[in-house]
């Protein structure tokens, strides 16, 4: 009977850590990408639309990507509406005055000139879960560098929660990227030990 209670345990608490895990997904980093290379990111428009009055809009999002970094990453992270200002500094261009899909394009166009890297965040959110895609691109490039995808059911359809994804996606990314530089230290030692 207690191994039967024992066994039942170490079964709920591995369902429990599936379902945790199970929240996030994260992508391989490709190979040949040092991601402490790039240490000023800027936010993009995220490709979010509004479905339920409790969600942030567009704009609001925008602002608790840069509030979230703000707590959670070293790195420099430059707001999507200071990379506006800087674009229409340099082309004349108002991006925040065209529709998403012209402005995106010439944000793409014009970011190399301002940071190392930007973040794309996605959601999908016409169910009763958001998921979302966080992705970072190489400015220069256009090579996504990191991809986190995040359902979880912990997370409802409010600011504050869509400000907890971004929090796990700070920590997640800087986490990958101390780990990788771990590893690729690792892997340098053992050339040069090889070598000598």
């Amino acid at each position: 009977m207690k191994k039967f209670f024992s066994t039942l345990l170490m079964l709920a608490v591995m369902l429990t850590s599936t379902v945790v895990f199970a929240a996030f997904r994260e992508e391989p980093i490709p190979e040949g990408v040092e991601l402490n290379k790039y240490q000023t990111l800027a936010i993009a428009l995220p490709m979010h639309y509004k479905t339920e009055a409790t969600e942030p809009s567009t704009n609001e999002f925008t602002y608790i990507i840069l509030d979230s970094s703000v707590k959670n990453t070293k790195r420099t992270i430059i707001s999507y509406s200071d990379i506006a200002d800087k674009i229409m500094h340099d082309t004349g261009i108002d991006i925040i005055s065209l529709e998403d899909e012209k402005s995106r394009k010439i944000f793409k166009e014009n970011i190399a000139k301002y940071a190392d890297a930007y973040i794309l965040v996605t959601t999908a959110n016409n169910n009763k879960r958001t998921q979302f895609f966080f992705e970072v691109f190489d400015s220069k490039t256009g090579e996504l560098l990191y991809n986190l995808s995040i359902q979880d059911r912990m997370i409802k359809k409010t600011s504050k929660d869509y400000g907890r994804a971004c929090d796990d996606f700070y920590k997640k990314f800087d986490l990958a990227t101390t780990k990788q530089m771990k590893e690729l230290e690792k892997a340098r030692k053992k050339a040069r030990k090889n070598n000598d």
